[in-house]
């Protein structure tokens, strides 16, 4: 069997599509039709219903059985949907039929129907489809009053259209709509592929079948910018760039061949180079020695810089304290003018103090550690009572959070305050317009830890990841040596304990200090100690 066209298959299921679409718009368009006209032939059977009993209701008593059944007969001839009309009487709360117009259907009224009547509403309806029957019947009740008093009810039974009665009258029009709708699909892809689709497949086969024969220089005309076109336009590099290469790889050969005459000359010539290549190795194996003694040389003269650097952040930092003070006295003395002029000469003084202890390249031995149990609270106090005037003149507030008891640790008192002092500072070039620095002291199982924790500016996490390296500092020149936490790490470990850094740009930063506590805190101190002498 000879397979279907592209065209072909495609306008098959365009119609296919047409059609299913077409069904379900008439299947949903019935439905809807038919919900809007059983919903006004509803609102018309209220109204008629409500406008009879009005009529009742104000005939005089006593109502005459005759009068009624032609009202009612001329109610129900009012509208062809009108199957039946009847009116009951409400005697010692039993309805009882009084006049009817037509099939008038079941015999009496469901109680709910009589609830809704006893309760005041204006109108109930019931539904129901008789056995047999291809629509639906629609009841309404309407409650007759006088006065007050509710004296009978009004029935008017509707006939409802059903949605396949609404779907029978537009069957025609839709077949005749799928009819058109499948011709002029057919029709216009039949063009369309013919025009956009089979001409220029056929021109680009043709191309491949020269190109496969070996003419490179096929060429497929793209006119349209479609798909195709692109196919086309593809083709047309593809072929190009293959006849590039090609050209290019026969250059290759030649310049390939050039190249292997040029390769076996230049080994004859290095080959006469080699004894030429064994002295020059003697001469740079005598320079590499040489080199060798003079990393050395830099290698010592780095260690004697690092050591001047480490020794100036020890004297910076009660020089700093001394310089806090005098800032304090200065701000104290106000318009005193010659005392003013002396706190002066004292800052300079201290200022050339600095510049001449870093100029310094001795280099010096650390001094031994002397441990001893230590109570870290106290020493705090003491030190928070040296730091005051500072905090003061930088407008920071102390806030202190000290745990008590507190386990005491083995220590050294003067390194300790100089790993404390050295936290305070940083705090203060952290927070140059005030702030608040909290310290805690706290115990964490067998470990005393205390927290330096300040409001200033932060830390990145490249600047963290290298304050612990010698000779790193972010501080302006002349106002850090880089030396400072690299020296309080190293305290640190000489006590066996260890430190841990919080920080986050523009949120401040938290040093975290744990010392071993209790009985083996002595030991563990002096081991780590003579471990970090020996490591030097």
């Amino acid at each position: 069997m000879r397979p279907l066209k592209l065209h072909t298959k495609t306008t098959l299921l365009a119609s296919a599509i047409t059609v299913a679409v077409l069904a379900v718009a008439l299947a949903y368009t019935t439905t809807r039709v038919a919900e809007i006209v059983r919903d006004e032939q509803k609102a018309r059977a209220e109204l008629q219903a409500l406008s009879f009993a009005e009529q009742i209701g104000a005939m005089p008593e006593p109502l005459d059985p005759q009068a009624l059944a032609q009202a009612a007969a001329l109610v129900r001839g009012a509208r062809p949907d009108v199957v039946a009309v009847r009116v009951w009487k409400r005697v010692g709360g039993v309805y009882l039929p009084t006049a009817a117009a037509g099939d008038a259907g079941p015999a009496d009224i469901p109680d709910d129907t009589k609830a809704a009547l006893r309760s005041g509403l204006a109108s109930h309806t019931a539904s129901a489809r008789p056995a047999g029957a291809r629509a639906s019947v629609y009841r309404v009740f309407v409650p007759i009053k006088e006065g007050d008093r509710l004296s009978g009810a009004v029935e008017l039974v509707e006939q409802l259209e059903d949605a396949p009665t609404i779907a029978r009258s537009y069957e025609r029009t839709a077949a005749l709509m799928a009819l058109v709708a499948v011709v002029l699909i057919t029709l216009g892809t039949y063009l369309l592929f013919r025009q956009l689709v089979y001409r220029p497949v056929e021109r680009l086969l043709g191309a491949m079948a020269r190109a496969e024969g070996g003419d490179l220089s096929a060429h497929a005309p793209a006119r349209a910018p479609d798909e195709l076109g692109l196919l086309s336009r593809s083709f047309n590099r593809m072929i190009a760039r293959l006849r590039t290469m090609t050209e290019e790889r026969e250059a290759q050969r030649l310049v390939l061949q050039e190249r292997v005459q040029e390769a076996t000359a230049e080994l004859q010539q290095r080959y006469e180079q080699l004894e030429e290549q064994k002295q020059e190795l003697e001469e740079k194996n005598l320079e590499l020695l040489r080199m060798r003694q003079m990393s050395s040389q830099l290698e010592r003269l780095a260690a004697a810089g690092q050591t001047a650097a480490q020794f100036a952040h020890e004297v910076g930092t009660p020089l700093n304290l001394i310089s806090g003070h005098v800032q304090l006295l200065s701000a104290q003395l106000g318009a005193d003018e010659r005392a003013g002029k002396r706190l002066n000469t004292i800052s300079a003084q201290i200022e050339r103090i600095e510049r001449i202890v870093l100029s310094m390249l001795d280099r010096t031995r650390p001094e031994a550690v002397a441990l001893a149990p230590l109570d870290l609270n106290a020493l705090l106090g003491r030190i928070f009572d040296t730091v005051a005037p500072a905090l003061d003149a930088r407008r920071v507030r102390l806030q202190t959070e000290l745990t008590e008891p507190l386990p005491a640790v083995a220590g050294d008192a003067d390194r300790l305050q100089q790993v404390f002092i050295n936290l305070i500072n940083n705090a203060l070039d952290a927070m140059p317009d005030g702030g608040d620095l909290r310290v805690r002291t706290s115990r964490e199982a067998a470990q005393v830890c205390v927290e330096f924790t300040d409001t200033g500016s932060g830390m990145s996490d490249e600047v963290r990841a290298h304050i612990f390296d010698p000779l790193y500092t972010t501080k302006a020149r002349g106002r850090g040596t880089g030396l400072g936490l690299f020296v309080v790490r190293q305290v640190l470990r000489e006590h066996g304990g260890e430190i841990e850094v919080e920080s986050e740009r523009g949120h401040g930063s938290t040093f975290r200090l744990r010392f071993p506590a209790g009985e083996m805190a002595v030991s563990e101190a002096e081991r780590a100690a003579v471990d970090m002498r020996a490591g030097s």
